[in-house]
């Protein structure tokens, strides 16, 4: 390794410190209530608005058995719903990449989705991409991502879906496999990645 390059990579790793920060239950597989039949939440998501529930009996799944199921087809008005995560051990300055892996099923023309990095408990984003219905593959997983800079203590990721605003509203869509990589090459890394498709 050349000087020069040593003297660099030692300057992106003051820049940018890796951190070790993990979102819990990435995956959606474990339920907030085991014991409950009717409880469509997993368990450390918060969420918000309606008809966007664990599900087990959807296809395809990527990972696991489960997933994150949005019911377009069932949403009676044009409200966003969501589901966020607190990760509350990130220092100030750390950049931060979160991607989650998403699917429509056909004919699903929903408004958009937002992803997006907040602070600790809600906020403004400090971070923020916009996929719209053309982003999204049919029956296939495309990867959604947002990268930034936390400029408090602690972040929260959130994924926002906005419905078409007038009725009909069909179809669905499933998100799995929720990732968060903060600092140090490894963020670097994969905000360079290609992007938006998987199988």
């Amino acid at each position: 390794m050349s000087i020069p390059r040593f003297i660099l990579f030692l300057c992106c790793a003051a820049a940018f410190p890796a951190f070790a920060a993990e979102l819990a239950n990435p995956s959606f597989e474990d339920p907030t209530d085991p014991d409950s039949l009717i409880d469509h939440r997993a368990a450390g998501w918060g969420s918000w608005g309606g008809w966007f529930n664990r599900e087990t009996g959807w296809a395809p799944v990527r990972t696991g058995s489960a997933i994150m199921g949005y019911h377009h087809f069932r949403i009676g008005a044009p409200d966003s719903s969501g589901i966020y995560q607190d990760v509350q051990d990130i220092p100030a300055g750390t950049r931060c990449v979160f991607n989650i892996f998403a699917c429509k099923d056909s004919g699903t023309q929903l408004e958009r989705v937002e992803v997006r990095l907040e602070t600790c408990g809600g906020s403004a984003p400090f971070a923020l991409e916009t996929y719209s219905p053309s982003d999204l593959k049919s029956g296939r997983w495309s990867e959604l991502r947002v990268e930034g800079v936390a400029p408090l203590e602690g972040i929260r990721v959130v994924i926002a879906v906005f419905p078409k605003l007038k009725d009909p509203r069909n179809g669905s869509l499933k998100f799995d496999d929720a990732r968060l990589i903060t600092g140090g090459e490894q963020a670097h890394a994969a905000a360079n990645n290609t992007i938006r498709e998987r199988r």
